[in-house]
């Protein structure tokens, strides 16, 4: 090789190692983000700055992504609803959230690698092994395990907790379906995380994962269909008493679903009164009991337990357009990447995981604002970035693929 062109290379190749001690640091941020919500937003804001500074150094290109401008019309929309909020300072301490839009740009400037991706996926599914096994202790020897006292794993609540592991689970089924890597490891993971997510009782978590999954059984081959009545069955063979209980309550609501009409109901108020700019993040709490009727069986609740009806309600119709727009340029990005990747087992793992976790957590977000849960948020937004690193990667072919082609 001539000095000319390894005096080109050389920079190339120490940018290279530069990213991948980056892409350690967003490993670590990946797994802090099912242990602990301080921790993972404090090594995030040490990435964001430290990103943020190589960015401005040159080292670093922020490639423009199609989710760029609902980003930004999600963002305004918010500001403005902050601003013109019953109480500001009440409402801007929802809008620090925004904060995170800013995962995507630095995850597809600094992940170059598919091998990278399947990597972060990996830490994902190890570290919902353990927060499982830890939900599976307290269910067994702990003093939780019924629906008023539910495991939660490392999280402090439940929602939290079986929110992440249906979108880890939904991940791991996807790498279990499309990659001939690591099955054993994939099927155990699989069931652990499973079970901790139904005895964790979250019937919305529960849908989105079954959702998801059918989902993922119809791209991967339509006759996988055909097992879903009998592994419905086989399951129902084994269920413990509080979760056969928590699934009869689909065919016969009880209070807390109930209350999710009235829920709606308030929530349509709001949106009727104040449909350009809401209510203000954070003050569906305080208006609800202006709006929710006199024989609602609750008079007080934190949101509306519904992504849509939550966010037109809190920050506006504008704001809820951004937000569907949002999710329909990930759904078609998301489908995108899996046609192209017809050929490459690993990228059609990673794209098929993409997809799934949005329909499961757009499902699961008709009976939960799950949006508006910052671990969650973190993963959602994490999954739905893949597609967009998988444009710009370098290794187009998996392990074995490329084998094959030398």
């Amino acid at each position: 090789m001539s000095t000319e062109a390894s005096t080109l290379l050389r920079p190339w190749v120490l940018f290279e190692e530069r990213d991948s001690r980056f892409v350690y640091g967003i490993a670590f941020w990946l797994a802090l983000i099912q242990v602990s919500i301080a921790a993972s937003q404090i090594v995030l804001a040490v990435l964001v700055c430290v990103w943020l500074y190589r960015v401005f150094q040159g080292a670093l290109t922020v490639y423009p992504l199609p989710v760029g401008r609902p980003f930004a019309l999600y963002a305004g929309s918010s500001l403005l609803a902050t601003l013109f909020s019953f109480d500001p300072a009440f409402s801007l301490h929802a809008s620090k959230k925004l904060l995170l839009l800013v995962v995507p740009f630095m995850v597809v400037s600094t992940v170059r690698r598919k091998s990278s991706v399947e990597t972060l996926v990996l830490v994902l599914i190890v570290m919902a092994d353990i927060g499982a096994l830890v939900g599976l202790w307290q269910y067994q020897f702990g003093d939780l395990g019924d629906l008023n006292h539910r495991i939660r794993g490392f999280m402090s609540h439940y929602m939290t907790y079986s929110g992440l592991l249906m979108g880890v689970g939904i991940l791991t089924l996807a790498e279990l379906l499309f990659r001939n890597r690591y099955r054993g490891f994939l099927m155990l993971s699989l069931a652990v995380i499973s079970l901790a997510l139904l005895l964790s009782l979250t019937r919305s978590a529960w849908i989105g994962m079954a959702v998801g999954a059918v989902t993922l059984a119809f791209l991967r081959d339509k006759r996988l269909l055909l097992l879903v009545p009998l592994i419905t069955v086989a399951v129902a063979l084994v269920l413990p008493g509080d979760v056969e209980r928590r699934l009869g309550s689909f065919l016969s609501p009880d209070s807390s679903g109930v209350d999710r009409v009235y829920m709606l109901q308030a929530g349509m108020g709001m949106v009727a009164n104040h449909p350009w700019l809401g209510v203000g993040p954070n003050m569906v709490a305080e208006v609800y009991p202006i709006y929710v009727a006199r024989d609602a069986p609750h008079r007080d609740n934190p949101h509306l337990h519904n992504n849509v009806m939550q966010i037109a309600a809190e920050r506006g119709l504008p704001c809820l357009a951004a937000w569907l727009w949002i999710l329909g340029v990930a759904f078609i990005s998301g489908g995108r990447a899996f046609r192209r990747a017809a050929n490459d087992s690993r990228g059609r793992a990673l794209a098929a995981g993409s997809l799934g976790v949005l329909i499961a957590g757009f499902l699961a977000g008709a009976f939960e604002y799950n949006f508006g849960d910052s671990e969650f948020q973190m993963l959602f937004l994490f999954a739905m970035t893949i597609p967009w690193i998988l444009e710009r990667v370098t290794d187009d072919a998996d392990d074995g693929e490329a084998k094959a082609s030398t």
